[in-house]
């Protein structure tokens, strides 16, 4: 069943480019669902609406900034060839809302554009290549006003042609347009290893760049427990858990099945990313040990659709339900939400 706009942003970006959105990897079996979506939907909440609140706060705080609910929307790459505007009208819906926003190296939209529309918004560089060019890009992202850096290690890329997402190149899109991104100067999409051959050393020089400029380091993609367990003792402030969205391969485990391993070795905030497509997903993740939860393919489609109106009215439709589910769960605000609150459907 296709979620809210995605009827119309299938008909407006074509099959091909609406399936590299959707990020259905060369080996998925035919038309077999997301199962990041799947995963979350397993599990079922218990309300408790005996409990008297009369309130419900849905703020949340992380790394002492704080946000209207538990709910982000993450990074992709080539704005622009979803909407005129690129990034812009989801910028000025989150600022509205006081989301976080994850802002892709791979958009086209300059840092400067983005953080005179929002300067609250998180940037996203691919941990590979050469440290000093991530350490330039973390200096003009603190210049524009972002608030946080997120450093993912499973970054899509492909070794392989034809292996990406639903079949579609968006650094040949890039290319043909001759437009380049944030992290690159050339037309495209920066070319940068498949493979990185970045280990803890150089998560060590990118932490303590960012500590030097007051900036949270999140580490995303991350899904095996030791690797979570080394993150602090790294000056990582925070771990998203991550198998960005299923691209590379339908291989990977889901990050909402490995939330618990996360959680029991490591202290550092969590953060869930994959599969979340309403403001109840983020109730469930919150449960589960995700302090926020970031989505990405609904609000693609609503700003394909709709623009920042679209946008607004999709996420300020989830923070509502993030309310209303909070309140009859009977909690008061979002740090009382636990793994008392859900069930595991078993078939």
């Amino acid at each position: 069943m296709p979620t809210r706009f995605e009827l119309t942003a299938r008909e407006r970006l074509g099959d091909a480019l609406f399936r590299y959105m959707q990020g259905q990897p060369a080996d998925a079996l035919g038309n077999e669902p997301d199962a990041n979506q799947q995963a979350l939907r397993r599990f079922r909440l218990l309300p408790r609406v005996l409990q008297g609140n009369e309130s419900i706060d849905t703020q949340i705080s992380l790394h002492q900034q704080n946000w209207s609910a538990p709910i982000g929307v993450g990074a992709f790459a080539g704005d622009r060839i979803f909407h005129d505007e690129g990034v812009l009208p989801i910028a000025r819906a989150c600022k509205r809302l006081q989301l976080p926003l994850v802002i892709s190296e791979e958009s086209v939209t300059t840092l400067e554009q983005i953080g005179a529309e929002y300067d609250r918004c998180w940037l996203q560089l691919r941990a590979a290549g050469d440290v000093g060019r991530i350490k330039a890009l973390i200096d003009q992202a603190a210049q524009a006003g972002f608030k946080n850096i997120v450093l993912t290690v499973l970054a899509p890329v492909h070794p392989v042609a034809g292996l990406q997402p639903g079949g579609f190149s968006i650094g040949d899109a890039l290319k043909q347009r001759g437009w380049h991104t944030i992290g690159g100067t050339q037309p495209g999409v920066a070319p940068l290893p498949a493979f990185p051959v970045w280990r803890w050393q150089e998560i060590d020089e990118v932490a303590a760049h960012c500590a030097d400029r007051q900036l949270p380091l999140w580490l995303k993609g991350v899904l095996h427990h030791d690797d979570a367990a080394q993150a602090a003792q790294h000056g990582v402030s925070g771990v998203i858990a991550s198998n960005i969205g299923l691209r590379q391969s339908a291989r990977w485990a889901t990050p909402v099945d490995q939330l618990p391993d996360l959680q029991a070795v490591t202290r550092l905030p969590l953060l869930l990313d994959g599969g979340v497509r309403c403001g109840s997903d983020a109730v469930v993740a919150r449960c589960l040990g995700a302090s926020l939860s970031l989505s990405v393919r609904p609000i693609i489609s609503a700003l394909v659709a709709g623009g920042e109106s679209a946008v607004f009215d999709l996420l300020s439709g989830w923070i509502n339900e993030v309310t209303a589910i909070s309140h009859w769960c009977g909690v008061s605000d979002m740090a009382a939400l636990n793994g008392s609150f859900i069930t595991e459907e078993r078939y």
